[in-house]
């Protein structure tokens, strides 16, 4: 049999790691790539709900390792897909993760698949390539979006904040220093030396002062150089910020609120189950039914700690009128009434 490959195929032009592109320019490394790049902590903590909550998916009959799993989340919040290659090894199945693929006609495969000091590279038929995509384009169908992508905000202006109270901090705590020339020039030395942490700035005399001050010779005290940030309000649009990107992820706010309220924070997990972690396992079911014979995908793991939930669920449904054995298997507790 001739393997069904051109020897230059037309290849379909994509970008290897597909984040946003602005997040990409600013950080000007591959975030996926090295590990070199620090993660914003609003990113950071999108990327750990995402991952944790795939990591606790229960997938039947054929289960797949926490590892993959918290893997594929990571993909789809960052790139809105995942590749996977699917290979047999012995009687057991492998998914080797796919570091970025040319996807070309009648389901044919370039994958490349990362390795110590080397890529490796395989060429693989549709039945052999696990794909989850989220998001997808309609013009595209067949490529996925990351919800930051899906946001339309531009982490250009992230970088301009973090550029500005970069180069503010330098002059954090220093002023300046009035000092008469009546002082001779050896105590105007040690006093300069004695300064701590180079956190005031000298000047001679009272015309320095004013000169450069831009006050009058008849003021003569000492000068803040610390940049007004206050007027700026960073942290009140920061922190807006943050929540809306979370929000887009599909994380509610109140899940990682500082307030402490952990009635709102079990709603929000809650909620975080039922509206975000849930669909996306069900947008995930119909390929992984396909190429790895899995049949359902579900989130009961992560609901099971909520004890707290159930049990007033199972109070509101008896209230009810339901019965409560019925009450008890709808919460998920009917094998343990039985």
């Amino acid at each position: 049999m001739i393997w069904p490959f051109r020897k230059k195929p037309d290849l379909e032009q994509r970008s290897s790691l597909g984040i946003t592109l602005d997040y990409m320019d600013n950080r000007r490394r591959g975030l996926l790539t090295d590990g070199t790049v620090a993660l914003s902590a609003t990113v950071g903590t999108a990327l750990h709900y995402w991952s944790s909550a795939f990591a606790m998916l229960d997938l039947s009959p054929v289960p797949v390792d926490p590892a993959t799993l918290a893997a594929m989340g990571r993909d789809l919040l960052l790139k809105g897909e995942s590749c996977w290659h699917i290979r047999a090894e012995g009687s057991a199945l492998v998914l080797d993760p796919v570091a970025y693929w040319d996807e070309l006609a009648n389901g044919r495969y370039h994958l490349h698949i990362a390795k110590p000091n080397t890529t490796e590279t395989r060429r693989a038929l549709e039945g052999e390539v696990l794909k989850l995509v989220i998001n997808a384009d309609p013009a595209q169908p067949w490529r996925g979006r990351s919800p930051w992508r899906m946001m339309g905000l531009s982490p250009t202006l992230i970088a301009e904040i973090e550029k500005a109270v970069s180069n503010a901090m330098p002059y954090a705590g220093k002023g300046l220093l009035p000092m008469p020339s009546s002082i001779t020039e050896e105590q105007q030395q040690k006093a300069a030396v004695g300064l701590q942490s180079s956190s005031l700035a000298v000047v001679s005399s009272k015309a320095d002062y004013a000169h450069q001050t831009g006050g009058r010779e008849s003021e003569f005290r000492r000068v803040d150089l610390t940049p007004d940030l206050q007027k700026a309000d960073l942290n009140l649009f920061t922190s807006d910020l943050h929540y809306r990107l979370l929000a887009g992820c599909g994380i509610p706010p109140a899940l990682v609120t500082a307030n402490g309220n952990a009635g709102a924070m079990r709603e929000g997990y809650r909620l975080f189950a039922l509206q975000t972690v849930l669909p996306l396992a069900r947008q995930c079911t119909p390929e992984l039914s396909r190429k790895i014979g899995v049949e359902s995908v579900s989130i009961a793991q992560m609901m099971s700690a909520d004890v707290a939930g159930r049990a007033r669920a199972v109070g509101v449904l008896v209230g009810a009128g339901v019965p409560l054995a019925d009450a008890m298997k709808y919460a998920g507790w009917g094998e343990a009434y039985e």
